[in-house]
């Protein structure tokens, strides 16, 4: 079975976070290792990581922003594959069974749809959607990184 390690980038979301991190923790397909990047947050995120004890890893940096906080999850995980979960989103529990079961199809990028309340936007653009990214085409993949 294909290894994931789950990147959960964060700053100041200490009132979202738990129910990210949960939602990572209760996957079908349980991930090899939930990180958390606190990008130098200065709210009560010490403390909710601190609920998790041993159960995720904690990465922590001065503020840098996103991009750099995943890629800091990045270099640190140990998984096969790395699935990117915004600190104020949640997963359904099959997303990564779902997802990885796509990559047995030789292909390099798994992405779906977002619900957002009652709106789910769902994706538009299947199949080999590189060039549609590398010509910055809208609509290609949706809603936030949580989703790729």
């Amino acid at each position: 079975m294909k290894s994931v390690s789950v990147v959960i980038p964060s700053y100041n979301y200490a009132r979202y976070l738990g129910e990210a991190i949960d939602s990572a923790l209760a996957q079908t397909l349980p991930p090899l290792e939930v990180i958390v990047v606190d990008d130098g947050s200065t709210d009560e995120t010490s403390e909710v990581l601190a609920t998790y004890a041993d159960r995720i890893r904690v990465l922590r940096q001065k503020n840098s922003g996103v991009a750099v906080a995943r890629n800091s999850g990045i270099a640190a995980a140990h998984g096969e594959y790395v699935a990117f979960l915004d600190a104020d989103d949640i997963w359904l529990p099959r997303k990564l069974e779902l997802q990885m079961a796509r990559f047995d199809e030789s292909i390099g990028l798994v992405h779906c749809g977002v619900e957002f309340g009652s709106n789910i936007q769902l994706p538009r653009v299947e199949g080999d959607v590189a060039d549609a990214l590398l010509l910055l085409e809208p609509d290609v993949i949706h809603g936030p990184g949580s989703t790729v």
